[in-house]
Formats: structure tokens, sequence, C-alpha cells
């Protein structure tokens, strides 16, 4: 373990998220540059953004939390005067005078100023933007309006949001993390991920008035990460165990089961990072001679591969071009229990290589599915496909759903290998309902009920002990560091 924050970041940024336990807890967790990051997580945000609202930044609109007065005294702090402008800033919270409050909604109204969100209508607080007022550019300080707010005694108060700062230090005498923080109490469940990953999030905080999952909005609740775990008892886990997530340890990993292996700087055990690896694909590929690749994964189209879950019920058989096809499934309860797999991870066609460089004529850092089709053809699609197809049949054949969604451009490149009638689909042997993405919307509520089935797919180890990852390799007859592939 060094002493100082020098390892390679797998995140360049900071962030946090909702969860919620098995009690109906809510929980933060506050991530620290590296290790695993859900998904779902906004990579622009942070713990202070979370605790008495949520801001979607692309459409800039809040949404509120339903918090009592317990868990609002615990967010926000120091009260003021209004007079006193050098107090105002981006996170001021103002109180009013709830007999004037028919006066401050009507110059909202007018557009005199932005009202961000209402934090208590009971209590008057509302979050306002200082520098949306009148038509301006003014700060607080500079406005007509605010000074109107202020002399006629609307605005009673200002109050700042709570900061929850979270941070950690290597302690190199004891080689252990040493946890600080700078708060007493908050009505959430802290955790903070450390700046190493091989360590484990440390909960900071367990409060005495825990917000409720049913507290929040519906639009928050499906943005909360589920949690099989009680956070009074559990006191660390790691989301990826459960979650997808964007990870990475340090670029040495052991392909096994479909799935990339990391071991992380320290640590007694393999942990899953990639849970469905393109690079399964690599000694699938017939073409590498043919178009001159030196290793796949360097100088091949990867398609995109869409993990909503660790144990899907649900697979969708998607078009290789295809990016986001979630506005053609339109079901959060598909969502939730479904994988989307390209018909082929990889296309074996020379992509421009990457360089940190953007005067280089070969920087690239993607190539669009109009580049990829005016290159290889359709015919030649489906006959890599008749060539490769056992990548797609073993991953399926691994999660052994209860329902295939499949395109409806690629009908005719699936059926070329697996026997499709009836809305059924045979694969490996086994047969399975089938639906085309154009027949969902009609058959909702029959893959939602199936959706909803106990999984029953093989059950993919989170993590592998140093000694059992040894002997794994030693079964298969491979060398320590390399990379575990099919045969």
């Amino acid at each position: 373990m060094q002493n100082g924050k020098e390892y390679p970041a797998t995140h360049s940024m900071s962030t946090a998220w909702y969860m919620v336990d098995e009690d109906g807890n809510v929980g933060i967790m506050d991530f620290n540059e590296n290790g695993p990051v859900p998904w779902l997580a906004d990579p622009e945000t942070c713990v202070e953004c979370l605790t008495l609202w949520y801001c979607d930044y692309e459409d800039d609109t809040y949404l509120g939390i339903n918090l009592s007065d317990d868990q609002i005294d615990e967010l926000i702090e120091d009260p003021h005067s209004p007079e006193n402008y050098d107090f105002w800033g981006d996170d001021s919270i103002i109180q009013i005078d709830l007999k004037q409050e028919e006066i401050f909604l009507k110059l909202a109204e007018d557009k005199c100023f932005e009202i961000k969100i209402c934090i208590s209508k009971s209590r008057g607080l509302y979050m306002i933007d200082e520098y949306e007022c009148d038509d301006s550019n003014d700060t607080a300080k500079e406005c007509s309006v605010y000074d109107f707010l202020i002399d006629n005694k609307i605005i009673t108060k200002v109050y700042r949001r709570k900061e929850f700062w979270m941070n950690e230090e290597w302690d190199e005498e004891n080689k252990k993390v040493i946890y600080t923080k700078n708060f007493s109490s908050a009505p959430y469940y802290l955790y903070h991920q450390p700046y190493w990953p091989e360590y484990l999030p440390k909960c900071m905080n367990t409060p005495k008035n825990p917000v409720k999952f049913d507290q929040l909005p519906p639009e928050l609740q499906k943005l909360t990460l589920k949690i099989p775990a009680k956070f009074g008892e559990d006191k660390t886990f790691q989301i990826d165990r459960w979650h997808p997530c964007d990870t990475h340890g340090d670029n040495k990993y052991i392909l096994f089961e479909g799935c990339e292996y990391t071991h992380h700087w320290s640590g007694d055990a393999y942990r899953r990072d990639i849970f469905i690896s393109p690079n399964d694909f690599i000694n699938y590929c017939s073409q590498k001679k043919r178009y001159e690749c030196v290793e796949c994964s360097s100088c091949c189209h990867t398609c995109l591969i869409g993990r909503y879950t660790h144990e899907p019920t649900v697979i969708v058989v998607k078009n290789l071009f295809d990016t986001d096809i979630s506005f053609l499934l339109s079901s959060d309860i598909i969502h939730r229990h479904c994988i989307e797999l390209p018909y082929l991870p990889k296309i074996p066609i020379q992509i421009p290589v990457e360089t940190h460089d953007k005067s280089d004529s070969k920087y690239k850092t993607n190539i669009s599915a109009a580049e990829i089709k005016e290159r290889i053809n359709r015919d030649l699609l489906k006959e890599l496909f008749q060539k490769n197809y056992q990548w797609l049949e073993e991953t399926i054949l691994r999660f052994n759903p209860h329902v295939i969604i499949l395109s409806d451009q690629i009908i005719d490149i699936i059926g070329s290998v697996f026997q499709i009638d009836h809305e059924q689909i045979e694969i490996g042997g086994l047969r399975f309902p089938l639906c085309l993405i154009s027949k969902v919307e009609e058959n909702r509520s029959e893959i939602e009920r199936l959706a909803q089935q106990a999984y029953r797919g093989k059950n993919i180890p989170y993590s592998i002990p140093m000694k059992e990852m040894e002997q794994i390799k030693k079964e298969l007859g491979i060398l320590a560091n390399q990379k575990i592939g099919h045969d």
C-alpha cells in the first residue's frame, strides 16, 4: 500500500448515489474516484446534492424529498438575517413569512425570480435562484425584487445547506485506512468508498431519524439501488455485487465463465469486474487472419452490451448497430430484469487507433454504424454469425432466461442458425419463449410476468479466493496472469 493516492484512477471524479435497504432505509454512497460506479449513478453529483433534493442537470429540474421537520433540521444550518448579502450563495435556502406567501408565489409566477424547489411548504422553506431575478443576471444583492422581499419582511431568514465532507488517509505505521468527516449527524445512512478500491465502503453515519424509501418521489425511487442487506447490521458491502457497474482494476484480469475477474492492488481474492465480457469472443473469431487483427480487443469494433441486472430473466438480442433500445421496451419491470446482447460482441473490422493527440490523423474514439455498414455488408455479418454463434449460445444458456426478445431486423440472421417457430426459439437443445421487439407492447403483461420469475441461470461468483483461482488456472493448464478463455 502506498502512502499517497497515486494509483491510476478508475474514474476521474467523485460522485454519489441513492440506495435503499431491506427495511426501506435510504442510504447515500459517497464515491472517491476509484472503484465500481453503478450505471444508474449520475457522474456529476455529490452527497450534498442528494440530501434535500435531486437535480437532473440535463433538463435543470429539481425533485423534492418529503422530509420531516427533524430531518430538515439535520440538513440546514446557520440561520441569518436576509439583509446580510455576504451570506447568500448557491446553496442558500430562504424562509418566508407564511402570511405573505401569496405575494411571494405571485412574484415567482411573474418571473421576477425562480423557485428551484420547495423544501417545506408548512415552514415556508424554499431554494431560489439568486442569479435569476427580474429578467436580469443580477445577483440578489443587486436586485430590486429582493429588496422588496426583504424590506417587506417576506423573506425572514436565510439558511445554508449543510456540507457532508468525508475523506480518508492511509496510516502507514498501522497499515490501515483512517476515515474523517466534518459532520455529527444526518438523516441518511452515509457510506464512503475510499480511494483504494480493494477496501470496502465504510458506514460514516447511522441516523436517528432515517429517511425512508416512501419519502422519495416516484422518479427518485426508480433511480434508487435496492440493496439486499440491512444498513444497521451490514456495515459494509460492495455495490457491484448486486448492480452492474463500470469498474476497472489494474488491467490484469482473468477471463472465466464469460466474466473478467481482477485482482486489485491488494486483497486475497479476484473480484468480478466485467459481468459479460466481449473478450470472451476472441477465441471464437474465425476471421482474425482474414482481417489481419493482432488482438481483437484493439482492432475490432466492440458492440454495446447492456447489463441491468446480475440475474437476468429476460435477454434482448439486438441488432449490432442498436445503442439505446430502452424506448422500445418502455417497461421498468422488463428493464430491471434484462440484459441486452448483440448477436456478435465484436465485428472484426479494422478501426482507427485511438491516440491522445487530437491532431494526429489516427485519432479516433469510436466508429459509427454508417462507417461499419460501408465496410462490411449484411451477407458477411450473417456468415460471421454462422461461424461464431457459440458466444451468443453459451451466454444465453449461462443465464437460461424465461423469455428472449429479438430485434425484428435480425430474425433472418438468428434464424439461419437457431430454429424459430410458433413464437419459440431453440438454442442448445432448450426452447425459449420468443417475442419480437415490435410485439413487446402487445405482449407486455406476459413478458413482465416471465421477467419476475425466479432466476434459473448459473450462479456466477462475485469473488474467487486466490487459492481457488490458482487451482482453476492449474486445472485449465494455464500460466499465472494468463487470461482464461475458451478452448
